[in-house]
């Protein structure tokens, strides 16, 4: 009995000493560069405009958040995420390598990217939650994220050991904005990267000139999203 007890101390002792292992691969960072302890809950409420001076560009709310690769080597890495409430808006995404819109509840998961071995360097998520045009302060977004090494599958990149986890809510407090729903197709405003509007309300990008736009989109639920956009 004693052995045995001895064998299974041994084996959760070791179970924990590889998750703690795990968990230490990367680690997430605040803006203000201090580390988010695993399973935290960070919460968002500053509003910006997308495009400073142009409230036309639509509003977002930043998170703020980067990662750290504290490994020692250059590693694979993917982010996995669960959105569990969102209101008034969708959450885009720009992490390790491509940027994607997360519009609905549910789960979801990056392609892999490389996380440099220098300590120092940060990788920022570029997570945004775009507000709709209308958003009243009842906007909201609550999504779970976790870091996972990435591992090669057959052909495929896929999730591995899994490292740190933390909820992030995105809590617009504004007032005096009222909801207004929109029907109708989608719908682009167009400005060059120096604020000038090209274009607006228009129902197709073809005819623009070879060069880098901020592209407006606004869908048939009011929901505006922005990115940047090559013209080739």
């Amino acid at each position: 009995m004693k052995r045995l007890f001895t064998f299974i101390l041994a084996t959760v002792l070791g179970t924990t000493a590889l998750m703690a292992q795990n968990k230490q691969t990367f680690e997430f960072v605040d803006a203000k560069g201090k580390v988010i302890p695993n399973g935290s809950t960070v919460t968002i409420n500053k509003v910006e405009e997308f495009m400073p001076g142009i409230p036309e560009a639509g509003l977002i709310m930043p998170a703020g958040i980067s990662v750290r690769n504290i490994s020692g080597n250059a590693q694979k890495v993917i982010l996995a995420g669960t959105v569990k409430n969102m209101k008034e808006g969708v959450l885009q995404v720009c992490f390790p390598t491509d940027c994607k819109r997360w519009e609905n509840v549910g789960t979801y998961t990056t392609k892999e990217g490389d996380l440099p071995a220098k300590k120092t360097d940060l990788t920022s998520l570029e997570m945004e939650f775009c507000l709709a045009e209308q958003a009243t302060d009842q906007a909201n977004c609550t999504v779970q994220v976790q870091l996972y090494t990435a591992k090669k599958s057959g052909k495929d990149w896929v999730k591995d050991k899994p490292g740190p986890e933390i909820t992030i809510v995105f809590d617009k407090t504004a007032t005096g904005i009222n909801t207004v729903s929109t029907e109708g197709p989608v719908t682009y405003t167009v400005y060059t990267l120096q604020g000038k509007l090209v274009g607006k309300g228009i129902s197709s990008l073809q005819g623009l000139a070879k060069g880098t736009y901020i592209i407006q989109k606004k869908d048939n639920k009011g929901v505006v999203s922005a990115e940047k956009h090559i013209i080739q």
